[in-house]
């Protein structure tokens, strides 16, 4: 009973915000004030820090499959000569459903594509506004342009 009251007399004499958060008689948090607003500062810092600005792109593809997709879309790469109206316009032959709407994929953050077009898009060689590929993944075979990139270090 008395280290209860020592610990007691210490206890009030802190400053409130040095001391224990007393809920009710019974129930002391053994954390003060300060030490919550801490915390709760750690959190946001934290969560900032790991959602901070990620790299992006943004593409359209044409997605072809098949024993001779990949000679096809050489011939189109060929057709497109570097004219992103082109690409568009024969996006519509795509096996993807994306084809109706110029083959456009939107934008996305690095790991949000099958690993080969993922590393096509954000390979620092491949250069934006240029008809990619033809790279084949597990869907079939892509011709790829890069409308837009960032990247975040």
């Amino acid at each position: 009973m008395a280290a209860t009251a020592d610990d007691e007399a210490r206890q009030k004499s802190k400053p409130f915000y040095l001391r224990d958060i007393q809920l009710t008689d019974t129930i002391t948090l053994p954390f003060s004030p300060v030490i919550l607003c801490v915390m709760l500062i750690s959190v946001v810092l934290l969560s900032w820090m790991f959602s901070a600005p990620k790299s992006t792109a943004t593409s359209s593809h044409i997605l072809l499959d098949g024993d001779d997709a990949e000679a096809r879309l050489n011939k189109l790469k060929k057709e497109i000569n570097g004219n992103f109206t082109k690409f568009q316009s024969l996006a519509k032959v795509s096996k993807c459903p994306s084809g109706k709407s110029g083959g456009r994929l939107g934008t996305f953050s690095p790991g949000a594509m099958v690993p080969p077009f993922d590393k096509a898009i954000f390979s620092k060689d491949n250069k934006v506004g240029e008809c990619l590929g033809p790279i084949k993944t597990n869907f079939g075979w892509h011709l790829i342009w890069i409308e837009e990139r960032t990247f975040v270090a």
